[in-house]
């Protein structure tokens, strides 16, 4: 393949104001590498620490081990949820007893787990009003960005202590009161047209913070975080640490890349590479978010049961707990992917398994060759 020609038409298709007396593509790159972790950041307004996101993939089944580690907490269907006598006074001083406030700390996750059970992209404000009967706050400027694409901000200081004053902007986690205990829970809600946009969620345990959210894409982030009740630190921007599934091969980045900023995109920058090479694209655009490129590394053949990218990405939005269940899958496969192997099926078809540190059950990925001679990732679970 000739990369020189394609990465040419890259230069010719992106933007003109960026490639300006740049005589390579390797600054743009270092560019979009920025903006992509200048996005993961800002997300989630007060949930910095989190990791990244990767979405359900509609037509493979999430494997049963995935779904009991997703277990959660939700609400009956047609129920909403309030403050109620029966959920943890925060307006009481916090108890001294351990016991006691392993309960409040229960009732407070069971509480977070309902809120992430109701809340989904795309959800009206009646509709989340008539779910979600908590008092909430209007904020015009959340002291964000401002590029989230939102237009309105709904603030939730769930179990406050009365009187209560958050000594944080919303854009940055309100730690001091949540280890102090004066709040047991925040929640931030985006807005566009009147449909929630992402929102982003802390609640205290034991002297952790909890935090997890949706973002406009209907990916999910979680973390947690440990510390003291000081006022939030300087986000430390940390390079990710080294995984099994890091594009080390300069061509492969450069790809990925030029793929990115095509405005007609063109399958034939992925001719030449491996199954393996493939999927570490696939597991990087799971990591940056970039879900038109994870349906592109998809075998897209004609005749092969798949979605559209319209309903692929509306079908992200509307599951969030295959999201949850599939970004832990993505952690695990980056904390604990110790190798991987193919194993060839026929000439035009194969599977990538994944062995893990931990020595847990392999994962295996189906790997097909479209008609065009290019390797893609299956749509088709493995049975």
């Amino acid at each position: 393949m000739n990369l020189d020609k394609l990465l040419a038409e890259f230069k010719e298709t992106a933007d003109q104001t960026l490639l300006r007396e740049i005589n390579d593509t390797s600054k743009l790159e270092e560019q979009i590498r920025i903006s992509i972790k200048e996005k993961r950041k800002k997300r989630f307004p007060f949930t910095y620490p989190l990791g990244a996101a990767v979405v359900a993939v509609v037509l493979v089944a999430t494997p049963y081990w995935l779904q009991k580690e997703g277990t959660s907490i939700l609400p009956e269907k047609g129920t909403s949820i309030q403050e109620t006598s029966a959920q943890p006074s925060m307006n009481q001083k916090p108890a001294a007893n351990s016991d006691a406030r392993a309960l409040d700390d229960q009732k407070i996750k069971e509480t977070a787990e309902k809120i992430f059970g109701i809340l989904h992209v795309g959800m009206t404000q009646d509709q989340v009003k008539e779910k979600l009967q908590f008092p909430h706050i209007v904020i015009d400027e959340y002291g964000g960005s401002g590029d989230d694409y939102s237009d309105e901000y709904w603030g939730y200081n769930i179990f406050a202590k009365e009187g209560y004053q958050r000594k944080e902007d919303w854009v940055l986690e309100e730690k001091e009161g949540l280890l102090n205990r004066d709040l047991g829970l925040e929640l931030l809600i985006f807005w566009r047209d009147k449909k929630v946009n992402g929102y982003g969620l802390s609640y205290v345990q034991g002297k952790e913070i909890h935090s997890f959210g949706l973002n406009r894409s209907g990916t999910y982030s979680e973390s947690i975080s440990k510390g003291t009740s000081n006022s939030n630190e300087e986000y430390n921007d940390t390079p990710d640490p080294s995984t099994l599934f890091d594009l080390k091969d300069d061509e492969k980045e450069q790809r990925y890349f030029a793929y990115m900023e095509m405005e007609e995109k063109n399958d034939e920058l992925w001719r030449g590479l491996s199954p393996i090479d493939i999927l570490k694209l696939y597991v990087q655009a799971q990591k940056d978010d970039e879900l038109e490129i994870m349906y592109a590394l998809h075998n897209n053949d004609d005749g092969v049961e798949k979605p559209t990218l319209e309903q692929f990405l509306e079908e992200i939005k509307k599951d969030p707990i295959g999201a949850r269940n599939s970004a832990r899958h993505l952690n695990k496969l980056l904390e604990q992917g110790s190798s991987m192997s193919i194993e060839n099926i026929s000439a035009k078809e194969a599977v990538v398994w994944i062995s893990f540190k931990d020595n847990s059950e392999k994962f295996g990925y189906r790997m097909e060759k479209n008609k065009k001679g290019i390797w893609k990732v299956g749509w088709r679970a493995l049975q």
